[in-house]
């Protein structure tokens, strides 16, 4: 786990070299755009110094929570075999806390209107998720990481059908978002990425439960 704490220390140390400009030239009692609609607006403020703060912290709370899933999860030993989703979540959820804090701060020390929604989180959200979706699919049954129904964790059968449908439908809903971003915009891309999101979401916990009844060792059966 040295690899990934450093990579996420050096990640974290980058948002705070964010944090730190933006106190240099963002006035001191300017509100910061931190939500947006689905049209793309502002519609939730706060004031700079708790922007500032509150990204280097999550990023620590992040980073403290993916140090202690292979300690606490009961199935350690296939917390260790789905290293690659592990490794993927941990070091990409950081990367994009960084693209966001790093889009929010400076779009506010430019001045920008409304401050609008970062462009460039979206494509890491995408990227992200497409790699989730490559490593979900090869994921063990843990109580941590991947598509964990009572189904998934009774069944080894149910937990590699549900988590190879949902690692698909992650990869397109990768590709379909950033396709849309590119040509209609931002907040179009983001509608699709979380309308494909939930729907993946559904489809794997569907899909997960008939491959449970189709699975004669799944647990609980007569």
């Amino acid at each position: 786990m040295r690899t990934p704490l450093i990579i996420s220390l050096v990640l974290i140390a980058a948002m705070a070299g964010f944090s730190v400009y933006g106190l240099t030239v963002i006035p001191e009692d300017a509100m910061i755009a931190r939500h947006w609609n689905l049209a793309g607006e502002a519609d939730g403020f706060s004031p700079r110094n708790h922007v500032l703060i509150g990204m280097p912290l999550l990023g620590i709370v992040f980073t403290v929570l993916f140090l202690l899933i292979p300690k606490i999860d009961p199935r350690a030993e296939h917390v260790r075999q789905s290293g690659g989703l592990l490794l993927v979540g941990w070091i990409g959820t950081l990367a994009l806390l960084l693209v966001v804090h790093g889009s929010i701060i400076t779009a506010a020390a430019a001045g920008a209107a409304g401050q609008p929604m970062p462009g460039a989180a979206l494509y890491g959200l995408c990227l992200l998720i497409i790699l989730m979706g490559n490593y979900t699919a090869k994921s063990r049954s843990n109580f941590f990481l991947g598509v964990r129904t009572p189904w998934t964790l009774s069944s080894e059968h149910a937990w590699s059908v549900a988590n190879r449908t949902a690692g698909w439908l992650f990869v397109l809903t990768g590709l379909a978002a950033a396709a849309t971003g590119t040509l209609y915009g931002a907040p179009a891309g983001y509608r699709v990425f979380f309308v494909c999101v939930v729907s993946a979401a559904l489809i794997s916990v569907v899909v997960s439960y008939f491959a449970w009844k189709a699975d004669p060792e799944r647990q609980g059966a007569s």
